[in-house]
Formats: structure tokens, sequence, C-alpha cells
């Protein structure tokens, strides 16, 4: 088995299963959030790939879950609630 470098230096999960929860959040689909994310992190210098997950057990109330990781960025999670949030984050992964 050959194993082949990344197309891509960072990566952003985002589950979809917590827009379908009872508590999910009211105003942020995944779909659209996802679509919003990638076009905002592909303004800055480094390579993103976004993927759509299924759960990850993260569950935040009125949220959808993310996780950020990659080169150059702490393996970290998010809390995405509001429009905002999709900037912030996008800002974040994108930078150097």
């Amino acid at each position: 088995m050959e194993l082949e470098p990344a197309r891509f230096r960072r990566l952003i999960l985002l589950c979809t299963d917590c827009e379908k929860r009872d508590d999910g959040p009211k105003s942020l689909g995944a779909k659209a959030a996802a679509r919003q994310l990638k076009h905002l992190a592909a303004d800055g210098p480094a390579r993103v790939k976004l993927l759509r997950t299924r759960c990850m057990g993260l569950c935040p109330r009125k949220a959808l879950a993310a996780v950020v990781c990659g080169e150059g960025v702490a393996t970290a999670t998010a809390e995405l609630a509001k429009e905002a949030d999709l900037e912030v984050l996008a800002r974040a992964v994108a930078a150097r």
C-alpha cells in the first residue's frame, strides 16, 4: 500500500446529524453551513477540505458541531449556532 500526501492542509468536519435533533439549531442548516464555510475558507492561502459527517458525539445544544484539524492549527471543536460563527471558524482555519 502506498500513501500519498493530501491535497489540502486543513480539515473541517461538520456534523449533519445535529440539524436533525430536536434541540438542534433553528436558523442554521448543515448543508447551507457547509456551502458557506467552503466558500469562506477558500479565500485564505491554506487549502481547506470540508467534510460533512454523521454524529461525532459532541452534540451541542441548538448548534452544529464542527472539528478543525490540520497543519499549523491545533485540533479544536466548535459550536456553530449562527452565521457569524461560520465566519469566525473559516477565518481561523484559512489563516496562515
